[in-house]
């Protein structure tokens, strides 16, 4: 299996849509090579990050994920992609800038809308092709004016209901025809990982949101992008070495 970068996906992104991103990572061609190949080539591309998803996490709870590994089967696409951060929001910025965290700066949640680094999905924007935002407020509210479409879920204790919120926006905007890219951001795993709960319950819930939002892709004939953000912080993890990477799952539902 060929072994990718997290900063590899803004440039295939731009690169796919045609327009200009300042990064040193290149373009993965399969990507590129998949999504032309289907018959209309697609319109509208989704982008979900599945927060603490990594690759061992992916295959230990093949079980409970066993909708979003079908992805992969039926004509999907799997990688592994090398981490850059061990946090969410810097992992995040790599993702949407195709930079290293100390080149895009955006390191805390206090960072986010001081960066003078423009994400894909403003660079998209501005250049006609409308992109949409489905992400908690303090990372969406700098968006506003910035993007198209920006969906703002307020962080809560209920993890499951914040989900279902970051879903359903991301299923609804999607019926905006003019919709190029859209990037949502899922976090069950993640909160359930930090209070030491049951991680098969939130890898469950997380599968069945992946195939709610997958299926209103497929309706788009759409192509989905699927991957996590960092290594997955669990007490049994602690003290290991080596490096950790994510899956990045690309399929047209």
């Amino acid at each position: 299996m060929q072994t990718l970068s997290l900063l590899q996906i803004a440039p295939t992104v731009a690169e796919f849509f045609r327009v200009y991103l300042n990064s040193q990572a290149s373009p993965v061609e399969q990507i590129l090579a998949f999504a032309y190949s289907r018959k209309p080539v697609p319109k509208v591309m989704v982008l979900v990050v599945i927060d603490s998803l990594d690759y061992r996490f992916y295959t230990d709870f093949a079980d409970d994920l066993r909708d979003i590994h079908e992805l992969v089967r039926l004509d999907g696409l799997l990688f592994e992609c090398e981490t850059v951060s061990r946090h969410t929001t810097p992992a995040i910025g790599s993702i949407l800038t195709g930079l290293k965290p100390e080149v895009h700066g955006i390191l805390t949640n206090d960072d986010v809308g001081k960066s003078k680094i423009k994400s894909i999905l403003e660079i998209l924007d501005e250049e006609g092709q409308k992109t949409a935002v489905a992400i908690e407020t303090k990372g969406a509210e700098p968006l506003w004016g910035r993007i198209s479409y920006v969906f703002a879920v307020d962080d809560r204790e209920d993890i499951f209901e914040y989900d279902e919120l970051i879903k359903t926006h991301t299923i609804s905007v999607l019926k905006k025809q003019d919709l190029r890219l859209a990037f949502s951001h899922l976090r069950a795993i993640d909160r359930f990982a930090h209070r030491g709960r049951d991680l098969s319950v939130a890898a469950k819930v997380t599968d069945e949101n992946i195939m709610a939002i997958a299926n209103a892709v497929g309706e788009r004939k759409g192509l989905l992008l699927i991957c996590g953000d960092h290594e997955a912080h669990l007490m049994d993890r602690k003290g290991s070495h080596g490096s950790v990477t994510v899956p990045l799952i690309v399929c047209c539902p």
